[in-house]
């Protein structure tokens, strides 16, 4: 709890007090804040009453709370994610979706969510105009299929409708926003856990996941990972240490998958590593596990619950986690604001590279954004 005396120093004209300073003295989120500012509940007693000290202390006047009354106007905004059940990462980005919802309700925002496969191209394209047809007057998306992404896009900035992509970036695009990992980072810092006290003349399997029409899934996202691995590679002189094989898998032909590494594994005797650019590395757990293939260090991304299960069993040595939660909650936030307030957004914002093992999962935090 932050000095009493330290708060009379600190000194803010009327007008300048915001939110995430409240947020800041009182070491919780801004969201939080805003929920007892407008008394919704849900603030745990001490949170509560160290916020109300503090507004009260700074004779704060919640100058938004009358711009927000003087909305007229109803906002539409229109999510494309891909399907999604409980646990998947997908289904993690829409739980911070709906964290927001919760928090921008006073700013006459609604929320519709549309779903697509994402092994699809016909069916984003379709929900992609189902989306034009709704009018929005923002959009958050994942940004899948590239030409399809482009094509919406292009409608979207003739229309004028800000919107924000979550997980992976298109740098071509003019988004209001990019709330995701800097991908090449993330491939450079598996690299560099992958090589560490790995044995030389060592193989490893780069392994990607193909959808219909043998795009990569997360393409954008994962040709970046692969280039900052090979980038870390390149900067220590290791091309000749290790074998680099890389082993395309296609998402839904499950046998076709286990033949294809069957054959790897009979003509590569030397296995030692092997990494998943996305969320799927469970699929290679399954097939270590059942043919008990040990001492391979298994890195992957993303804590979908079956990956996190492989992990603390050790038959995955690394997860590489980007916060789903925060990039639904803020991106949402992002649109929002932009519309009620005319806010604008920083354009890219990255999340953290949270590299978790079975030694830290267990204190990882899902919304590390609000401890209350």
């Amino acid at each position: 709890m932050p000095d009493t005396n330290e708060i009379k120093k600190t000194t803010f004209s009327d007008d300048k007090v915001r939110i995430k300073d409240i947020a800041v003295l009182a070491n919780v989120s801004a969201g939080t804040v805003d929920r007892v500012i407008h008394n919704r509940g849900g603030v745990a007693p001490d949170s509560k009453k160290r916020i109300e000290d503090i507004l009260q202390e700074l004779n704060f006047k919640p100058n938004r709370m009358a711009r927000v009354l003087a909305i007229k106007k109803d906002y539409k905004l229109v999510v494309l994610l891909p399907e999604a059940a409980q646990g998947d990462y997908w289904w993690d980005i829409i739980k911070g979706i709906k964290r927001a919802e919760e928090e921008v309700s006073d700013y006459r925002v609604k929320t519709e969510v549309l779903q697509f496969n994402q092994y699809s191209m016909e069916s984003f394209a379709t929900l992609a105009q189902r989306l034009l047809d709704l009018t929005p007057d923002g959009v958050l998306m994942a940004p899948f299929f590239r030409r399809e992404v482009l094509k919406l896009t292009k409608e979207l900035e003739e229309r004028n409708i800000p919107f924000v992509f979550v997980d992976s970036n298109v740098e071509s695009v003019n988004c209001l926003a990019y709330y995701g990992q800097q991908s090449h980072q993330s491939g450079y810092v598996a690299a560099k856990i992958m090589l560490g006290n790995l044995e030389k003349s060592s193989t490893i399997l780069l392994v990607h996941m193909m959808r219909e029409g043998g795009e990569a899934i997360g393409s954008n996202q994962t040709a970046k990972r692969e280039e900052g691995f090979l980038a870390y590679i390149e900067k220590y002189s290791l091309e000749l240490s290790y074998q680099l094989v890389r082993v395309n898998l296609h998402a839904e032909d499950e046998s076709g998958n286990e033949a294809h590494l069957e054959e790897i594994f009979r003509q590569h005797q030397n296995i030692r590593g092997i990494i998943m650019f996305n969320s799927r590395i469970y699929r290679i757990a399954d097939f270590l596990e059942k043919r008990k293939i040990k001492n391979i260090r298994l890195i992957g991304y993303d804590l979908l619950e079956r990956n996190v299960q492989y992990l603390k069993s050790g038959v995955i040595e690394c997860l590489i986690a980007q916060r789903p939660q925060l990039q639904g909650y803020y991106g949402l936030t992002a649109l929002a604001r932009r519309l009620a307030f005319h806010q604008p957004s920083k354009p890219v914002c990255y999340m953290p590279i949270d590299i978790l093992f079975k030694e830290n999962i267990n204190d990882y935090k899902v919304y590390p954004f609000d401890v209350d």
